[in-house]
């Protein structure tokens, strides 16, 4: 080889090994870039589970808490019941109570009339 060829050859080595570096840098970078990428998803798929875990408990919390309103309810059914039919009798006294009112008003109204009218009174003058 010439020192023409051999200066040729070593300034295409020197070209190869600087495209070379270049892509182990690439490589690298883009190495750092998918390990960077996986630890952020990492966290996501972490933070993600403990949201769902935090939503779980809420879910269970809320299903005690419903059983226990239920419960407290069916308790209560009852005496909700009994006051209504208490309310009811209570609506009812009221009315045969009007009844019996107007009843006893229009009865004395009437025994005035008869009074006044059938029965002579005579008022001493003195």
């Amino acid at each position: 080889m010439s020192g023409d060829e051999m200066a040729s050859v070593n300034a295409a080595l020197l070209q190869m090994a600087a495209k070379i570096g270049g892509l182990e840098s690439t490589v690298s970078t883009l190495l750092q870039t998918w390990q960077r990428m996986e630890e952020k998803a990492s966290e996501g798929r972490k933070d993600l589970h403990q949201k769902v875990e935090a939503l779980r408990a809420e879910v269970t919390t809320m299903g005690a808490q419903i059983s226990t309103a239920t419960k407290e309810i069916a308790d209560m059914k009852p005496t909700v019941q009994a006051v209504q039919n208490v309310r009811v009798q209570a609506d009812g006294v009221r009315n045969v109570s009007r009844w019996l009112y107007w009843v006893a008003v229009g009865l004395s109204g009437g025994v005035v009339w008869v009074v006044t009218n059938f029965v002579d009174i005579h008022v001493k003058h003195y």
